[in-house]
């Protein structure tokens, strides 16, 4: 199973919650979401990521995804939706956590916009590390998937430090 398929299952869940999504952006120009995207060679300081083409409204919800892959083929899939409200944003998150497959699943609490939370794992499969961080800031959810080798997962302290450049991101251009 890969990351854009994982990324997949998380929106579908957001479509299975039932919730009503709406604009929202102010400091961008309205329906441009890639910009709430954040670039993972930016939090590393590095070139070692290429994107691929974001998707605008990922499953037709507002918001916006892409793929990274680091030149050792692990990958970041990073999808930003901006939803109605701020309970409309807890709400998908929710509902995403309780469909993420992820397993041999753990559970953290990180320091990331409201209510960060980290699952770490494996694919389903078993052939993959995954870390799913999820977490709200304002009217917006954010998920941020991570594959790599099985027997290498991504630490705890990378993951919040993506998850908090994502919210500082997110922040910064919808005037949070």
């Amino acid at each position: 199973m890969n990351s854009r398929h994982l990324g997949g299952l998380t929106a579908a869940a957001l479509l299975t919650a039932g919730m009503s999504l709406g604009t929202g952006l102010a400091a961008a120009d309205p329906g441009d979401f890639t910009v709430l995207l954040v670039d993972p060679n930016v939090v590393t300081d590095s070139l070692a990521y290429t994107a691929a083409p974001p998707v605008l409204n990922p499953n037709g919800q507002p918001g916006a995804m892409t793929v990274y892959t680091h030149r050792d083929g692990r990958t970041i899939t990073d999808t930003v939706w901006v939803l109605a409200d701020p309970a409309a944003a807890a709400g998908a998150i929710s509902a995403a956590q309780a469909a993420t497959p992820v397993a041999n699943s753990k559970t953290v609490s990180v320091p990331v916009g409201q209510n960060g939370q980290l699952i770490t794992g494996k694919t389903p499969d078993g052939t993959k590390s995954l870390s799913v961080l999820y977490f709200t800031e304002g009217n917006s959810a954010s998920s941020m998937e991570f594959t790599g080798p099985a027997g290498d997962p991504l630490p705890t302290s990378l993951a919040t430090d993506f998850g908090q450049a994502q919210d500082s991101l997110i922040k910064s251009r919808l005037g949070m």
